[in-house]
Parts: C-alpha cells; structure tokens; sequence
C-alpha cells in the first residue's frame, strides 16, 4: 500500500486556490465533487451516505456528518464532519490543507535517511498506567520500547529510551529528552482501557492542527493556536499514518484510526512525533495478546515496517 502513496510523492496537487469556497458555521468548505476533478480523481455514491474517490494509485471514503476518513482501507479522522449541502459532500478546506494533501502528496525532507529514533515507555514509577488485574501499562511500555529498540537496531536504525526502567518521568520532560538527544523522530508507547470491554484495537494519535478541535474533544479546544509540534504537522500524520497502516495491516488490529490530540508529550516535539495506543487491556482478545512477549515482538515488528514505509517516503531522494 505504501507503494501507491509513493507514487503521488513525486508530484504536486493542483492548487487549492482554483476552488470555489462555501462557508457554513464560519468554515470555509469546498465541494468533494469539484476538488476530485481538480486532482484527477472519480467520485460516485456508494449509498445515501458514503461518497467514495479514486484514481489510478488511492481510493479515499467519505460518509456525511461524520469525521471518519478511509484512506486506501485505514482510517484517518477529519477536524471536521463532512457535510451535506444541495446534494453534494462538503470538506472543510483545513482537513484538504492539513490531512488529505499532506498524505496523499507526501514532501520529502532535508535530513539523515537513517534516523535516531526516541522511543518512549509510556507512564512509570508512581504512574501506572492502566492496570488490569495485577497488569500494569508501565510495564508492558517499557517491554515494548525494549523489543522496539532491540529490532530497529537490528534494521539498522540508531534508537533510545526515554526511560530504561521503572522510573518515573514528567510529560514535557520526554520530548526534551528528545530534543537534547537529537532525534529525529518520537514515538510514545501506550496501551488503551474502557469501560466497555468490547473496545478494542489499535489508533496512533499525532498533535491536532492549530484552530482545530481534537477528535476526542466534543469541539473544545477550536481556539488553540500554534504549539511547537505544530511545525512537524505533516510529518507527524504521515507517520501516525503508516504506523497505524502496518499495525492494521500486519497485525489484523481493529483499526481505530489516525487519530488527532493536544498530548502533553506530542505539543513540545521539535521532532516528528505520534502516541501509539497499541490495543486494550480491558479487552478480553486484545489484552491476551498484549500479555504475551511473542506478540509483543510481532507488534514491535509491525512499529518497525511503519517506520519504514514512512522514510521511504520522506527521505532525500538518491
């Protein structure tokens, strides 16, 4: 699937300004149907709901009032539903800006084509983390950043910890341990829990676009401007992207998608960074799984393909 990205990172979309603009609630929205012809793409219906686009190397889903996108069969989440107007979907010109074209145009960047990746434990020492039974989130983190460690070495890769044992670590303490270090990516370990037990699967969070609401925010959070990691805003959704693709993919994880929020370890990266939740402890399928070290080991090889798929792309052409 990375291949059918690949193809779009050596061209450039049409411009946006060529579009005519619709506003509703005070948001500027374009129509689904002019912007498809504009880059190349056919849209049909595939029922009263779902709008689908394709072309020659991506298939994108839409469906009204909602903020799921499907981008060639995983999941990303909009700032903002698609709407309905006179019969035809409307996006809002920020998620085309912030996570269509960054995706399916990929910029590749000035930089070493074998990073120094910051891998960090999620919670330790006084926090926990989730527990479940006599199972704590910080440990299962730190065996997870182990394994990822060990096997991006071995890809030959350069990789570090945050923290290497159960201590515990202050949020902004984490991406300044990356900064000071160098990296040039981080990724934060965690595992989820519910209340419903069914939940399940895997989702990779990346730091929501300035003036946007975070997916999980009901709207609040609109009137946020720029953080820090706001810089690396395209690099972090291709990322979360291909992280979450090869957990999908390689692992048959439920896909619970790209997600975006205003984490506290994702708003000071100077570095492309994400937060992996990486499956449920509350869930009876997925915690079976997560407690054992052979899939955990499948799980840090799946981290490791994504991180490939994603500097495949980003790097400085040969």
């Amino acid at each position: 699937m990375w291949m059918l990205l690949a193809w779009l990172a050596g061209a450039a979309p049409a411009p946006l300004s060529q579009l005519s603009r619709v506003s509703v609630g005070g948001r500027e929205h374009v129509r689904l149907q002019d912007w498809a012809r504009l880059q190349g793409f056919r849209g049909h219906w595939l029922n009263s709901r779902d709008f689908r686009l394709t072309n020659s190397s991506a298939r994108l889903e839409f469906t009204v009032n909602s903020q799921r996108m499907i981008v060639n069969g995983i999941s990303v989440f909009l700032t903002a539903p698609v709407l309905l107007q006179s019969a035809a979907p409307l996006i809002a010109l920020a998620d085309l800006q912030t996570t269509v074209h960054p995706l399916l145009w990929p910029t590749r960047r000035q930089g070493v084509k074998t990073p120094l990746i910051c891998i960090d434990a999620g919670h330790g020492g006084r926090d926990t983390g989730n527990l479940e039974g006599k199972r704590l989130e910080k440990d299962l983190t730190l065996s997870l950043a182990r394994e990822l460690a060990a096997q991006l070495r071995k890809a030959g890769y350069k990789a570090f910890l945050t923290r290497s044992w159960d201590t515990s670590l202050e949020l902004d303490t984490r991406p300044e341990i990356a900064r000071k270090r160098g990296a040039h990516l981080f990724v934060s370990l965690h595992f989820n829990a519910a209340g419903n037990r069914e939940a399940s699967g895997a989702e990779v969070y990346c730091l929501t676009p300035p003036y946007a609401a975070s997916t999980n925010a009901r709207g609040e959070g609109a009137g946020t401007g720029p953080l820090p990691g706001n810089r690396q805003n395209d690099a972090n959704l291709l990322l979360a992207y291909h992280l979450q693709r090869s957990m999908v993919s390689r692992l048959k994880m439920e896909d619970r998608g790209v997600r975006r929020a205003r984490w506290a370890v994702l708003r000071q990266a100077t570095m492309p960074a994400v937060l992996v939740e990486a499956g449920f402890m509350s869930n009876p399928d997925d915690s079976k799984k997560l407690y054992s070290s052979a899939w955990r080991k499948q799980l840090a090889g799946s981290l490791v393909e994504g991180i490939k798929s994603y500097q495949r792309l980003i790097a400085p052409a040969t």
